[in-house]
């Protein structure tokens, strides 16, 4: 797999796993939506300059698959399923930087519609902990 073509599959599963964390309360938020575009923008777009064979940035894969998350109503459960079962073949990509950014990125969105619920904190202590496992 080409290094583009890995990045295409981080950030894909990045964008399933930030629905997760949005959706955990039942509904996703106009503010959470935001904050993941803006979040996007500023720190994935430069993190690293992979593309697909478009010659999209692939930073946009998280956007494009939380899109598609949300327009197929995935629920917050089948979303988190899929970072997870792609995770053990990602987890040597997933250094302490990026889990750290992975971690960051989550919280803000729990917290950009009315500060972190408790489903929200069940959704980042499932993310710890599959990062620690």
């Amino acid at each position: 797999m080409s290094t583009a073509q890995t990045y295409v599959d981080i950030y894909t599963k990045l964008g399933y796993l930030f629905y997760s964390v949005a959706a955990a309360d039942g509904s996703v938020r106009d503010s959470e939506l935001e904050e993941l575009k803006r979040l996007v923008k500023e720190k994935w777009l430069p993190l690293e300059g992979s593309r697909d064979e478009f010659g999209t940035d692939a930073a946009h894969y998280i956007g494009m698959s939380f899109d598609y998350a949300s327009t197929n109503g995935m629920s917050s459960a089948d979303a988190f399923a899929r970072f997870k079962s792609a995770f053990p073949e990602l987890r040597e990509h997933f250094d302490p930087g990026l889990r750290k950014m992975t971690l960051n990125t989550a919280s803000a969105i729990a917290d950009a519609y009315a500060r972190t619920n408790k489903s929200e904190l069940t959704a980042l202590a499932q993310i710890r902990l599959l990062f620690e496992a």
